[in-house]
């Protein structure tokens, strides 16, 4: 197909799918601006440290971490579709990157730098393989989230009965916390009940949302959802949809690493961050806070471990039913998650406003 027989078939008066509009967009391209909610989110984020106690700041930094993951998730959930049950081994891979790094090399000057990079370097790797492995033979849908199943649990597992590297439920402990700086000139420790902990995460969080909002607004991400509603008619026009999920889900896993290395200096690496339980619960954070937003992930982490906190105190052995049945009936009742709940309030709100005026 020619650029002008493509071109006709774009301006056919068919019903305006996302593969159309990704068609139109690889040539013209679109941008969107940022709204008030953003503004008072990162106002927000700036003033938390003040206005709540250590124990809370630490609870907080811990869940932006989540948060991180939750976005990655995002990406290839809510955008492309793909539905991973094995997300926190990719969380966990940054983890003990970072950790392991510290452990054995902590003494070598900007040993932290080496250990992000293995944070960053080794989900992507094992992304690129289960990637080119699933998309390239076709495998989508119930069957790739029952093979990340499998795989979630398989290296769950390989955690745990790797004791003498892992520290398996016990966890890795004793290393030297993260340094940030010149290597070997000036450094500082970067480490729990610390606010500048608190806005180095924050600050990767707000961050990774601006790269991912851009790659969502951008025509890969116009492409993205183009797949997602019909894949077989983005084909036809000739784009390589295997290499296209490849590449979101690599850059997805590369994320969570991230997140997983933000984890170490706030929480406790051991067997469980690699756990199905872990993976399913970063999936409710996602439903909860609404697919295919960004924001909504971000606000979901959040929302659903402060309950997690909260309720585990009020009720020791029903806080995880509590959560359970709050994910359905958010599911159920509200499918678009919080910010579907936000957005259609706003906009009974300006309705009302338009109507008195």
């Amino acid at each position: 197909m020619n650029l002008k027989e493509f071109t006709l078939e774009t301006a056919r008066p068919h019903k305006k799918s996302a593969a159309t509009l990704a068609a139109r967009l690889h040539f013209t391209g679109k941008r969107y601006g940022t709204g008030f909610k953003y503004v008072f989110f990162l106002v927000l984020l700036a003033i938390f440290p003040w206005l709540i106690s250590s124990y809370q700041l630490d609870l907080l930094s811990k869940f932006l971490t989540f948060s991180i993951l939750a976005l990655s998730l995002d990406l290839i959930w809510g955008y492309a579709g793909i539905l991973s049950f094995a997300h926190s081994v990719f969380f966990g891979l940054g983890s003990y990157g970072l950790a392991l790094t510290l452990k054995y090399w902590g003494h070598i000057p900007g040993a932290t730098y080496i250990g992000i990079a293995l944070a960053i370097g080794l989900p992507s790797f094992l992304a690129l393989i289960i990637g080119y492995a699933m998309f390239f033979r076709r495998v989508g849908g119930v069957y790739f989230a029952i093979v990340t199943f499998a795989l979630g649990g398989i290296l769950h597992s390989v955690t745990i009965v790797w004791i003498r590297f892992t520290g398996g439920l016990n966890g890795l402990y004793g290393f030297p916390n993260p340094r940030l700086g010149i290597p070997g000139l000036w450094e500082i420790e970067i480490t729990t009940g610390m606010v500048r902990t608190y806005y180095l995460i924050a600050g990767v969080l707000v961050l990774t949302y601006i790269f991912t909002q851009r790659l969502m607004n951008s025509p890969f991400g116009q492409l993205l959802r183009a797949i997602n509603d019909n894949e077989e008619r983005v084909e036809s026009f000739g784009y390589n949809v295997p290499a296209v999920k490849l590449v979101i889900f690599v850059i997805s896993c590369a994320i969570a690493g991230i997140s997983g290395a933000m984890y170490v200096p706030v929480g406790f690496v051991s067997a469980d961050i690699m756990g199905i339980l872990f993976s399913t619960s970063a999936i409710v954070w996602v439903a909860v806070g609404g697919r295919g937003t960004l924001l909504g992930p971000v606000l979901g982490a959040l929302v659903v471990n402060y309950l997690q906190v909260y309720m585990s105190d009020l009720l020791v052995f029903y806080w995880y039913l509590i959560v359970g049945l709050f994910f359905i009936f958010v599911v159920l009742v509200w499918p678009d998650g919080i910010i579907g709940i936000f957005n259609r309030v706003a906009q009974r709100i300006n309705n009302r406003l338009k109507d008195s005026a």
